[in-house]
């Protein structure tokens, strides 16, 4: 019997973790939909991660436009008819831009991190009800935990990030209400914390890297159907809400 290829749509993958996803499960024999708010810049990617034996295709998606999601649903659907992975990468963080004032720092946060994620999970629930192990995997941080913030011998426990904080916090429960909401249609939702990795929203600091900060994302990307939904980890396992 002939395997069929999942198709994966990645946000926020022109570069750093998201880049990094979509050509980690490109290696995994993915047909991964590279998502790209600059199409021409995302063809410009997918061109450089893909090789002869992967498939890299970039598509056009900003979360904060109702109007690219919509015409996505309609390319995919028209030329897949299914989606079995959606990898919501995309995201923002503000806080360090002492010029920006903290209510639009705030609006613009939670537009790109909460609402372009839900507007986006909403929108591919028709075409992950046509797939048989549909998953979507939610890329928060553990800066988001309400358990570990309050432990006084926790590592980042002077790390202040109102706005960042707030919206992942806020990410966490829309992945345990819509895995909640899935369960019956076999679609597994799960958040994942990749970790502080240098990139160019952490002005590269440190010496993780987005090749191992993916691994994470690409594990629950590809659970198997006895794997669990709901919940909150890293590479190391399970997360403190």
């Amino acid at each position: 019997m002939t395997q069929i290829q999942p198709i994966a749509l990645v946000s926020g993958a022109t570069r750093g973790i998201g880049r990094a996803i979509a050509q980690g499960l490109a290696k995994k024999g993915v047909k991964v939909l590279l998502g790209a708010r600059n199409l021409e810049a995302g063809q410009k990617v997918a061109t450089e991660i893909s090789t002869p034996d992967t498939q890299v295709e970039a598509v056009e998606l900003d979360t904060t436009s109702q109007v690219t999601i919509n015409n996505l649903v309609m390319f995919i659907r028209d030329k897949y008819g299914r989606l079995d992975i959606l990898v919501n990468n995309a995201g923002i963080s503000l806080d360090f831009y002492p010029d920006i004032p903290v209510r639009e720092k705030l609006s613009r946060t939670l537009e790109t991190n909460v609402v372009g994620t839900a507007a986006l999970t909403d929108a591919m629930i028709p075409l992950l009800e046509k797939s048989e192990h549909a998953r979507i995997v939610n890329v928060s941080s553990v800066l988001a935990s309400f358990t570990s913030r309050g432990q006084p011998d926790w590592i980042y426990k002077d790390v202040a990030m109102p706005t960042y904080q707030a919206s992942k916090a806020a990410l966490n429960s829309l992945t345990l209400s819509y895995a909640k909401l899935l369960t019956e249609k076999n679609i597994k939702v799960n958040a994942i914390c990749p970790g502080l990795t240098a990139t160019d929203a952490t002005n590269h600091y440190g010496d993780r890297m987005p090749d191992q900060a993916a691994q994470v994302a690409i594990q629950y990307a590809l659970l198997d159907d006895a794997s669990p939904t709901g919940t909150f980890c890293d590479e190391n396992g399970s997360l403190n809400w």
